[in-house]
């Protein structure tokens, strides 16, 4: 009888320890998916903010080159002859540009973190603020020059703090953005 019992107590554990090496296995396997889902949750996160990003940073540009042809034939311009005739195609492109840069912020809107959003926003806004001066058609060229000047450099430390905050939120450099 001893050895019965003692033969069924060997089975019951053997039965139970592979039961619950069976349930640690499929936990840690569980916590494995997680942390894997995670990681790429992350990493898709990292590389929708990474676009979003560099949308802003593209549009913005495409808004300097639209700007520095406008500069250009108001400089041309600042002679006898009086404003070009080609001014409306030039706003039209300077607004395309700006359309993109909106529509790229509410990416960062969306991608995050809402710091970022308003970094974005405050570039947008210097942006706009030198489209006003660029098409105030009551400056002269001189006058208009001496604003973008002055904008220019506001729009300089704007890109660098957008540019320092994406780095920081992307782990690529860059410090806390100030």
């Amino acid at each position: 009888m001893t050895s019965v019992l003692a033969a069924f107590i060997g089975v019951v554990g053997a039965l139970g320890g592979t039961l619950m090496g069976a349930w640690m296995q499929r936990r840690a396997t569980l916590e494995q998916i997680a942390a894997q889902e995670r990681a790429e949750q992350r990493g898709q996160l990292r590389a929708d903010r990474s676009a979003s990003y560099a949308e802003v940073m593209d549009a913005s540009e495409r808004f300097i080159a639209s700007l520095d042809d406008i500069v250009a034939a108001r400089r041309e311009s600042a002679g006898p002859q009086g404003p070009t005739s080609g001014w409306g195609q030039m706003r039209e492109e300077s607004r395309t540009a700006m359309r993109r840069l909106r529509r790229a912020i509410w990416n960062v809107r969306v991608a995050g973190p809402e710091d970022m959003a308003d970094l974005a926003k405050e570039l947008y806004d210097v942006n706009m603020h030198r489209f006003k001066i660029a098409f105030d058609e009551t400056l002269t060229f001189a006058e208009m020059d001496e604003q973008l000047r002055h904008e220019n450099s506001e729009f300089r430390r704007m890109r660098s703090r957008f540019v320092a905050g994406a780095q920081r939120i992307l782990g690529n450099g860059g410090g806390p953005s100030p």
